[in-house]
């Protein structure tokens, strides 16, 4: 794969999102809050465009080369490579977040949204700065939402939400926070019938194959919003297991 192919579709990119009476390009990099890259499947970076050297610490030219998995936070590189494969697979990535190592040492806390064109054999990937969402003057004001002081699945009642591991809140339905606050409640064994029962009169014929639909449906809203899996095991013939340490929240 050749830098001109990272090139063209980034070129590209740029024809879809020009407006009338733009500014000159070569202010643009005063305006622009995101980093576009272009990487091949090794993850080698092929070219940047935006605010590369305001996220990074590095300018376009010194990133061009790299492997960007090599800038990865120790800490987040294992998880950083099941996005990877996700998106190499065809997943759509519209949020993803890690921490990278600037040049000078630094820690950067970055939000990514990705995808992979199979026929360029290109990954591009926007990267957005959310260091300040995490830290004011010096101060965690969110440490929720930092992977490491974060070491379990936390569920809202108000408002109702999910928060996983790595920090990501998901909105949920009432029927989506019913079902998980019986499986996060219920111990080694949840039944369906359980399960059931918690949903209400209305859901009292609810039968096994929907509640299967409705646990698959959960999964993959889950795993599309924090790119982690919802830790529960089907028990056969049984109902289900909730698995990773989680918490309650009033």
């Amino acid at each position: 794969m050749t830098n001109d192919a990272g090139q063209k579709l980034l070129n590209e990119h740029e024809m879809h999102t020009e407006v009338k009476s733009s500014p000159p390009k070569s202010d643009y990099g005063d305006l622009v809050l995101d980093a576009i890259c272009a990487v091949d499947a090794d993850s080698k970076c092929l070219s940047v465009k935006g605010a590369c050297e305001r996220i990074f610490g590095y300018t376009a030219e010194e990133m061009v080369g790299k492997y960007m998995l090599d800038l990865v936070h120790p800490e987040d590189r294992n998880r950083t490579e099941q996005s990877i494969d996700r998106v190499m697979g065809g997943y759509l990535q519209r949020y993803f977040e890690n921490r990278y190592i600037r040049k000078d040492g630094s820690v950067v806390y970055i939000s990514w949204s990705a995808s992979w064109s199979e026929e360029h054999q290109v990954r591009i990937g926007v990267a957005r700065d959310i260091t300040d969402r995490k830290f004011d003057h010096g101060e965690v004001v969110a440490p929720q939402l930092i992977p490491e002081y974060t070491k379990y699945w936390q569920l809202s009642a108000s408002p109702r939400r999910l928060i996983s591991p790595n920090g990501i809140s998901i909105a949920l339905s009432e029927q989506d926070h019913i079902v998980l606050l019986a499986l996060m409640s219920g111990g080694e064994c949840v039944t369906r019938r359980s399960i059931v029962d918690a949903l209400g009169e209305d859901y009292i014929e609810y039968d096994q194959r929907r509640l299967d639909t409705q646990m698959n449906r959960l999964r993959r809203k889950v795993e599309e919003a924090s790119g982690q899996s919802l830790p529960v095991s089907t028990l056969r013939a049984i109902g289900y297991r909730f698995h990773e340490q989680s918490k309650i929240c009033v």
